[in-house]
């Protein structure tokens, strides 16, 4: 089928492409939590899960895992790097071999530089994903240099001339996939042993960075993960995170995403509507239509929208506390049929809330902070005899159909 009927298809039955797209994910999300899965034995123990929607319109993911028992980095113990590398070299590659996979296959991994990927640098336009990426031996960590290895002014200027001589040989040989270059041979290319290679790459570095073994005539392509690849059929860029809070702001950045046409028109709007007499409902609908009518979107991520799908999954949950005084704290009214059996005087109007139950939790659960208390309990409301009760009642003829309240620690 050629690409442009598959695009007629794709655009004439939106709903399915989304159906067919989370269908396909809610199965590798089986697979990658299976035993026998492609992590080889490690557990996928948490998962944040992000869906977006490139220019074209079509979804595709951005995600986090967590793998039970992974090898933490620590610099300072060369045990620990041992282990990260050996996990990492075990989980992923970027192999172009067509006698794992077929061309097809490892073409989807190969990057090609496109307007969305450049980027405007000192009069220089370069890749925004640093590709093509370093030829090397072996996999490896490097740190950037610390402050007992300051470089001298002739070394910065040597290796800056070297950087500008390997980039140089980098462009011209990654427009050649068939070349068959081994790492010592484009060493010699580029006139340098391998402790001035690597000296060179680190000085340009800021934080620690994975460095996979990687041929010359594989500085074009993505990360994968074998297996991921051979049932999903489709791109990857997978890494191993060695910095907890690159992750942090990993995670926060695509939580907070916004449009940042929209947000720019809907500050104007509000400037306009502040300069008017207007009141705070018709503040809002002028809000409402613009970001309605200004929004654009695709036909897929309108499906998402339409069919409730949401957009980021997470493993975990989160349960928000209210830290505010209590007069400045908002609370939810009972039902009208409540408030009708309360006396006329009583002040017990609100529907109780999770510091409410904190306070009136029973005695055996005086020991737990507030924290563990949201996170690790719920309330189950058991109802006897299927009656309707009002809280608080006084009538002593449905003492024995009250609401029994019970605390049950989550699993």
């Amino acid at each position: 089928m050629s690409y442009e009927k598959k695009c007629d298809l794709i655009r004439n039955d939106p709903v399915t492409c989304v159906r067919y797209f989370e269908h396909r994910l809610k199965c590798l999300w089986e697979i990658l939590s299976a035993p026998c899965g492609p992590f080889q034995g490690y557990e996928l123990e948490d998962k944040y899960v992000r869906t977006e929607f490139q220019v074209r319109g079509s979804p595709h993911v951005h995600a986090l895992l967590w793998i039970k028992n992974a090898p933490k980095y620590d610099k300072n113990n060369p045990a620990s790097i041992e282990r990260c590398i050996a996990f990492i070299d075990k989980l992923i590659s970027v192999s172009s071999k067509s006698t794992e996979f077929s061309e097809e296959l490892i073409n989807f991994q190969r990057h090609k530089h496109s307007h969305t990927c450049k980027k405007h640098v000192k009069d220089c336009i370069k890749c925004r994903f640093g590709i093509p990426y370093f030829p090397m031996r072996k996999t490896m960590i490097l740190e950037p240099f610390s402050d007992d290895e300051k470089l001298t002014k002739k070394e910065r200027e040597e290796i800056s001339k070297n950087r500008q001589n390997v980039i140089k040989e980098l462009d011209k040989i990654s427009k050649d996939q068939d070349n068959s270059l081994t790492f010592e041979e484009f060493l010699k290319h580029v006139n340098m042993n391998e402790e001035e290679y690597i000296k060179m790459i680190r000085a340009a570095l800021k934080k620690p960075k994975v460095f996979l073994k990687r041929a010359p005539n594989e500085i074009r392509i993505n990360a994968y993960n074998p297996m991921i690849m051979s049932l999903h059929k489709a791109n990857m860029d997978i890494q191993y995170i060695l910095d907890p809070y690159a992750y942090s702001m990993y995670c926060v950045d695509y939580i907070n995403k916004s449009e940042n046409g929209m947000s720019k028109l809907l500050r104007e709007a509000l400037n306009e509507l502040k300069k008017g007499n207007n009141t705070v409902k018709e503040r809002l609908r002028v809000i409402a239509n613009k970001f309605l009518n200004s929004s654009e979107i695709s036909a897929q991520e309108a499906v998402y929208h339409i069919l409730s799908i949401p957009l980021s999954i997470s493993s975990r949950s989160t349960v928000f506390i209210n830290t505010n005084r209590p007069e400045n704290r908002i609370s939810m009214a009972k039902s009208d049929e409540v408030l009708q059996k309360l006396e006329p005087d009583s002040k017990d109007i609100f529907v109780q809330g999770l510091i409410d139950m904190y306070i009136n939790r029973s005695e055996e659960m005086k020991n737990i902070c507030l924290a563990d208390f949201a996170s690790l309990y719920n309330v189950l409301k058991k109802q006897t005899n299927n009656v309707q009760i009002a809280e608080n009642s006084d009538d002593e003829d449905v003492v024995d159909n009250e609401i029994d309240e019970k605390w049950k620690m989550l699993d």
